[in-house]
């Protein structure tokens, strides 16, 4: 075989292997940003779920701050209704009439005292109520978001893992794609055919040479 026939084999074989490595070059980075992406998607996943237990607890205030109310609202009333039964207890051992007079105005200031600390006693707890619903609507959200970013993460992943395929699906082809070429200019060529047989010149030596 001369020369420029190994040489062309040669060139041949360095076309191949290039493009070989450069298909599986661009496939290995594209797994791994695909792997990548599967990180992203998994994390976003946790972060979901651990946002969704949060709303979830949050939500359970909503039912806390109701049952804490109620205690308080029964206490208050509790308390309201010793102290009426105190006062008249007082004013009928005073021999003053406890529903009129002076007697009757005590006991109106004391109910009054008593409503308005337990209107006072339902709007606290209504507020804790509704901070509770805003941080459990706020949670959820959040929760949401991260499930979002989790599926856009797992579909970025599947685009990478089909384009980390395709990319070495490409550098196979175009290896033997090269391969063939090689042939078919070989075979069309003739090398070693008489055919083809010419010579070149180097200075002040001949050489033959393949067309």
């Amino acid at each position: 075989m001369d020369p420029f026939t190994f040489a062309s084999i040669a060139s041949m074989g360095i076309n191949a292997v290039g493009k070989l490595m450069s298909g599986s070059s661009s496939s290995t980075i594209d797994k791994m940003q695909a792997q990548a992406y599967g990180v992203q998607a998994d994390a976003a996943n946790s972060n979901a779920e651990i946002l969704g237990t949060q709303a979830d607890i949050a939500g359970m205030g909503v039912d806390f701050a109701a049952s804490k109310e109620r205690t308080a609202l029964g206490k208050l009333a509790e308390i309201g209704r010793s102290t009426l039964a105190s006062q008249r207890s007082y004013f009928a051992g005073n021999n003053l009439d406890p529903t009129f007079g002076s007697p009757l105005v005590v006991q109106s200031v004391t109910a009054g005292r008593i409503s308005t600390d337990m209107e006072l006693t339902k709007a606290q707890f209504e507020i804790d109520k509704a901070n509770a619903l805003s941080t459990e609507a706020s949670l959820r959200g959040q929760a949401s978001a991260s499930a979002s970013q989790a599926l856009t993460s797992l579909i970025s992943q599947k685009a990478y893992l089909e384009k980390g395929d395709a990319d070495m699906t490409a550098g196979i082809l175009g290896a033997a794609s090269a391969f063939l070429g090689g042939a078919t200019s070989m075979a069309k060529g003739g090398f070693g055919g008489a055919s083809n047989l010419s010579s070149i010149q180097v200075g002040s030596q001949t050489f033959p040479a393949y067309t």
